[in-house]
């Protein structure tokens, strides 16, 4: 039976109809939507029904929805999205045989299982455990946690909201971020810091601990956008050093979770940031983050990390959930 799988952001919405066989998953009809221009999710299912060719109608389709906040797998209200999403009203309106609905991270978990090497950058080899913990994390709208556990033939990821985790400092700097930050929202988790928002209130901070208060860069249409690519082409001075500290925390975030989970398997990067940030991420500040561990700074030397190419890896995840009765 062919799938119809999603991965629902807080901006876009990709989708795209898949097939597995022995674990491998093929995709065809691959689409992106931009949210803000649709009323919900039924205008954008209308059009590519219409022309991937699929049919919910005929009962011959199964579909599952990897959404961007904590779901029951049959409804989800997004976290960054004035969506509301009910499995059982997509059925009625569109005829799937079988609907769920997982998490966006925990996709990119269960996408763990189809990934090729060269899907991969690796930042550093280390000394990987077969069968380890891994974790898959990252920054886009938001900031994503998926920790994996092996279950005898694959991984298998836990249900978590990991990116709404506390901001723990580890120096002067970040001690006048987390003040900062709290003035605007109070309570400071990662994703308040490591987001594509998050990068533009980092920016800020950075312009106001040198006692400026604006920059060009804030007008842009995409700030977040805008900031990367000075910080990329070291074109301001003051956006390299906001892009410098956005990547340690990312690695200081990373380490934590690696010793959460005891993570020999691995530690994954993805999301929209990561592969676009690669030549900042490969500089040394994430992995100097990472490694800062105290009295765990050699073991923290044996975890492998790597970032993910592969921009379909929550679509393929989808997939590879669907066909599994734990999801």
């Amino acid at each position: 039976m062919p799938i119809l799988v999603g991965d629902l952001g807080g901006t876009h919405t990709r989708l795209a109809r898949a097939e597995t066989h022995a674990g491998r998953v093929t995709l065809t009809h691959v689409a992106r939507y931009l949210n803000s221009e649709h009323a919900d999710l039924n205008a954008i299912l209308v059009r590519f029904l219409a022309a991937s060719g699929l049919s919910g109608a005929s009962g011959e389709t199964a579909c599952c929805l990897a959404v961007a906040g904590p779901t029951d797998g049959a409804r989800v209200q997004f976290t960054n999205l004035d969506w509301r999403i009910e499995t059982p009203a997509l059925i009625q309106r569109f005829g799937f045989a079988r609907c769920q609905l997982i998490n966006d991270f925990a996709a990119v978990g269960w996408g763990l299982n189809t990934l090729d090497i060269d899907a991969l950058a690796s930042m550093r080899a280390g000394q990987p455990v077969a069968g380890g913990a891994r974790v898959a994390l990252g920054a886009g709208t938001g900031f994503g946690v998926s920790l994996c556990t092996w279950r005898g033939d694959h991984y298998q990821p836990l249900a978590s909201e990991g990116g709404h985790v506390g901001f723990a400092p580890c120096d002067g700097e970040q001690d006048r971020l987390l003040a900062f930050l709290r003035n605007t929202h109070g309570r400071v988790s990662v994703e308040r810091i490591l987001s594509g928002p998050g990068l533009v209130d980092l920016f800020r901070f950075c312009l106001a601990d040198i006692g400026q208060t604006g920059s060009p860069l804030l007008d842009a249409e995409h700030p977040a956008q805008a900031i990367s690519q000075a910080g990329l082409d070291q074109s301001e001075p003051v956006a390299a050093h906001c892009l410098n500290l956005f990547t340690r925390i990312y690695g200081q975030t990373a380490g934590d979770w690696a010793l959460a989970m005891q993570a020999g398997g691995g530690i994954f990067l993805a999301g929209g940031i990561a592969p676009k940030l690669l030549p900042v991420l490969q500089s040394g500040a994430f992995m100097a983050g990472f490694d800062a561990k105290g009295r765990y700074r050699d073991w923290m030397a044996r975890v492998p990390v790597a970032v993910i190419l592969d921009p379909d890896i929550g679509l393929k995840g989808a997939a590879f959930a669907a066909g599994n009765p734990a999801a």
